[in-house]
């Protein structure tokens, strides 16, 4: 579960990374504007489900805005919405495009009501959502390890840690989640990064990459901007300039 407050300061430009999960966004406030891949988020719309993307997207507010949201592990995308990960892929769409009429009543719960209680509504709301359809066991197993190396499982061993043959568990990522199960690490460890940057303190971006598991700063930086589209440094500036409160 997330929430994120953006103050009236004027025009604000947030970039959204890539986080190994599917997401269901929803606007308190008035939505914001997308960009790029992102373009259906805006007025009047306030619901959305954005996929497991593999590069970073902005979204432009003006004035005050609240968000919140819930991000789904692979393998609890099925038993929520109703329909693998695979299929939802990258793409920003809206709620009831992917679930159809409930959208409505969902969005009408979350957004209903004092706004400092909106992300327990959600949960609540998710709680009380029958399960649709069962998990992939190995993808579920697998991702539970993926984040606990923090991306850094080689695939043999992973593979090994859920009694399947390396090419077996790739077939299940792939049917259910759209994506390698190395690519799904890769993004686990992006993420973490992500969220370590803003404690880097005074320490090097060679020691940073080499204790997030990067062979060298290079290897960490090419991998950075691959899914992020800016170098580290860059978004190190760029959440300093944000103003969000998360």
């Amino acid at each position: 579960m997330w929430e994120t407050r953006i103050p009236e300061l004027g025009e604000a430009r947030v970039r959204i990374m890539p986080n190994a999960c599917v997401d269901l966004v929803f606007y308190v406030s008035d939505p914001s504007w997308g960009e790029g891949p992102a373009a259906i988020v805006a007025p009047p719309h306030r619901s959305y489900v954005v996929g497991s993307t593999l590069r970073s997207f902005m979204v432009r507010s003006i004035g005050w805005r609240h968000v919140v949201g819930a991000s789904l592990l692979p393998a609890g995308v099925a038993p929520l919405l109703g329909l693998p990960a695979r299929v939802i892929g990258e793409s920003v769409a809206f709620l009831r495009d992917v679930i159809g009429k409930r959208a409505a009543e969902l969005e009408q719960q979350v957004i209903d009501g004092p706004p400092d209680r909106a992300m327990q509504r959600l949960a609540a709301a998710l709680q009380e959502t029958r399960v649709l359809r069962q998990a992939d066991g190995i993808v579920e197993q697998a991702v539970r390890l993926v984040r606990r190396a923090h991306g850094r499982k080689r695939i043999d061993d992973l593979a090994a840690g859920v009694n399947v043959s390396p090419r077996r568990l790739e077939r299940h990522f792939t049917e259910q989640v759209g994506i390698s199960a190395k690519t799904f690490s890769r993004l686990v460890r992006f993420d973490r990064v992500v969220r370590d940057i803003a404690t880097r303190g005074n320490g090097s971006w060679a020691q940073f990459a080499l204790a997030h598991g990067y062979t060298d700063q290079a290897h960490f930086i090419n991998e950075f901007k691959e899914f992020a589209g800016i170098t580290p440094a860059q978004f190190e500036r760029e959440a300093l300039t944000t103003g969000t409160d998360n």
